[in-house]
């Protein structure tokens, strides 16, 4: 008797811890599920974010306008950050400002020939050609010793 009561008061645990274990999961896959709201998800800035407008043609002697512009004018990253993102160009933190999706800033190529802009998952870089002074002087000087070549000829 003793055995069958003890039998008994197990199966009647059993019974109840699994129906109350039951219960609980049912309440929980009754709750409604969280819903993500796909506007507050953040973009990254990725390669095909950003154009790299520069001259074709640089003097080592003069500062040259590079221009950044973005392809999504309202780019979340824009947005969020009041057009104001921070770059890093040629190892060095710049803050630029974006007005309708462009930026510029300007670059001198005279200690160095390379031009690299990182920020998040974009990143530009590219060697640049900076001609030197005397590119530009020597045909000035050879055209002026030309006309002037061709006067005492007369």
């Amino acid at each position: 008797m003793k055995k069958l009561f003890l039998a008994l008061s197990i199966f009647s645990v059993l019974i109840f811890a699994s129906t109350s274990v039951s219960a609980k999961g049912d309440a929980e896959l009754n709750q409604p599920t969280e819903s993500v709201d796909n506007s507050i998800i953040i973009d990254r800035i990725a390669n095909e974010d950003i154009l790299v407008t520069m001259p074709s043609v640089i003097f080592a002697f003069k500062e040259v306008e590079i221009k950044l512009s973005f392809n999504n004018p309202e780019h979340n990253k824009l947005l969020l950050n009041q057009n104001k993102l921070k770059f890093i160009i040629n190892g060095e933190e710049k803050e630029l400002t974006f007005e309708n999706g462009v930026a510029t800033f300007a670059m001198s190529f005279a200690e160095q020939n390379n031009l690299s802009i990182y920020i998040e998952d974009y990143s530009f870089s590219k060697k640049v050609t900076a001609y030197p002074l005397w590119v530009f002087l020597v045909p000035i000087v050879l055209i002026i010793g030309f006309i002037l070549l061709k006067i005492y000829k007369k």
